[in-house]
């Protein structure tokens, strides 16, 4: 079979290295005896790990040395994987968008997490990807052309000629949004979308893709920390603090094929919807950089603020939700509220304050209305308000 690494180059991929060998194959994809990937381009060994079949199916070459986690890699078939199980080499290649990028210009870009740095540069690719103390507040986004680091696309435009407004900063946007909106909703996760849930181990790739479009990819960070994945729907997974499993799942059953089976608890979550199309990173993801149509961001702890895509988030015409809506949060009026209702207004402070018309301004109308509906203006004070109807 031929396979294609990012750079266009052509390999065979092959049964064993023997094989190879006694072949003479100059570029090829095998695993030596123990599992472990070997990627021969004319003749030297390169770092290449993700690969196309030609036709745009995708596939991430596993480490195929644990039995364990080989099973783990090709337990369904939307799992881009390139394995070797027992004996034999398995290929799950997945129809994709979202990993080949181009400016206006022409110039071709992959988005990448930083662990993956190495291996482009080596291959004089461009990137985009970004580097961070695991906050939003220092990201740095980066854009590698090939041969040197430049100024950073202000637009990319993916496989499908689709426009993306890249490098922004999710949490200031959300919560911008929910200032001049004035409104949020909570929601619940939906218990009828169960998951497949297992400890992760440390370096594995976590790769997270919707129904063919590629969101993104992170490193486990391990530490005790759960691998989640929709039963039905979605495809990848994404990782989750121990902490934060056992707040939102718990226990179900056991599957036929020996995965466990959890449902979502009934706590609630505060989303914000943002209109666009957007590349950004989710920096305690690891860096991972992350592209998304029309995303809902949660809000609930501003030290997790992190996006989940529309599709996902609201479901399919053959697949329910992933969350529920329980209610809306309203914090006060919006500036088109004020002006729709001014005329009222003006009347209610004339009549029961004895203020004259004269002096109503659209902006004491405002200061108004915010102090008498306590709407925050500042953050913290809007986090809090946030946080206290959470735990209502």
């Amino acid at each position: 079979m031929q396979i294609f690494d990012r750079a266009g180059y052509e390999y065979t991929l092959v049964e064993s290295v023997k094989v190879a060998q006694v072949m003479k194959y100059k570029s090829y994809v095998t695993f030596d005896a123990e599992g472990k990937p070997v990627v021969i381009r004319e003749g030297k060994a390169v770092k290449s790990s993700f690969f196309n079949d030609g036709t745009g199916k995708w596939a991430s070459l596993i480490n195929s040395s644990n039995p364990e986690k080989v099973a783990k890699a090709l337990k369904k078939p939307e799992n881009p994987a390139i394995a070797r199980r027992n004996g034999e080499i398995v290929c799950q290649f997945v129809p994709m968008t979202g990993i080949k990028w181009h400016d206006i210009e022409g110039n071709i870009y992959f988005l990448i997490s930083r662990w993956d740095r190495e291996e482009l540069e080596a291959d004089g690719l461009g990137y985009i990807t970004a580097e961070s103390d695991g906050t939003y507040e220092n990201i740095r986004y980066i854009a590698f052309d090939g041969q040197k680091e430049v100024d950073v696309p202000a637009y990319l435009w993916n496989e499908n000629n689709k426009k993306f407004l890249v490098g922004v900063n999710v949490k200031d946007m959300a919560y911008d949004e929910l200032r001049k909106q004035r409104n949020a909703g909570i929601f619940r996760k939906n218990a009828g979308r169960p998951v497949y849930a297992r400890k992760s181990e440390t370096g594995e790739l976590i790769m997270a893709h919707t129904f063919g479009a590629y969101e993104a990819a992170e490193v486990a960070k391990g530490e005790g920390a759960w691998i989640v994945d929709y039963v039905d729907g979605g495809n990848g997974g994404w990782e989750v603090s121990a902490e934060e499993f056992m707040k939102r799942y718990e226990f179900d059953s056991v599957a036929e094929d020996g995965r466990g089976i959890f449902v979502a608890k009934s706590a609630r979550y505060i989303w914000v919807h943002l209109l666009g199309s957007f590349i950004f990173c989710i920096p305690q993801w690891g860096d991972s950089m992350v592209a998304m149509t029309n995303p809902q961001i949660n809000l609930t702890n501003p030290d997790d603020v992190y996006a989940c895509s529309y599709v996902e988030f609201y479901g399919t015409e053959n697949v329910e939700g992933a969350y529920e809506l329980v209610e809306t949060l309203f914090l006060g009026a919006s500036e088109p509220a004020i002006l729709e209702f001014a005329d009222a207004l003006e009347g209610y402070l004339e009549t029961t304050f004895g203020i004259p018309k004269s002096v109503i301004t659209a902006s004491n109308l405002h200061n108004f209305l915010n102090e008498t509906l306590a709407v925050p203006a500042d953050l913290e004070v809007l986090q809090g308000k946030l946080a206290s109807k959470i735990a209502a």
